[in-house]
């Protein structure tokens, strides 16, 4: 008899934390479907793509405009400086995009 009250005792337990679990995931997830906001999407072609896509595209460019000009310059930058660069100048120019044409 005392078995089965451990036993029932148990599943309580993880049935209890499985719902608190759930209920801690609700507060997180809340805000992924609301239908007040949407996601910024641009109509290109027919299609729609993100903004933040475009974004990063246009940085991209952006930032091989700068390091040619650079190079032009005589500043060559190599080896994990020069990623750091590049990596640096691709969040600067779509963070700025982003700002620039697309922030409500």
């Amino acid at each position: 008899m005392r078995d089965g009250a451990l036993g029932s005792r148990q599943r309580f337990s993880s049935v209890t934390l499985r719902n608190c679990v759930i209920l801690i995931e609700v507060f997180f997830l809340e805000g992924c479907g609301s239908s007040h906001h949407q996601a910024p999407s641009i109509d290109v072609f027919g299609s729609y793509f993100p903004a933040w896509l475009i974004s990063l595209a246009f940085a991209v460019v952006l930032t091989v405009i700068a390091s040619s000009a650079g190079r032009l310059m005589g500043i060559k930058v190599s080896g994990l400086l020069g990623f750091l660069l590049c990596v640096s100048l691709i969040l600067i120019f779509s963070i700025s995009t982003w700002f620039l044409f697309f922030a409500i």
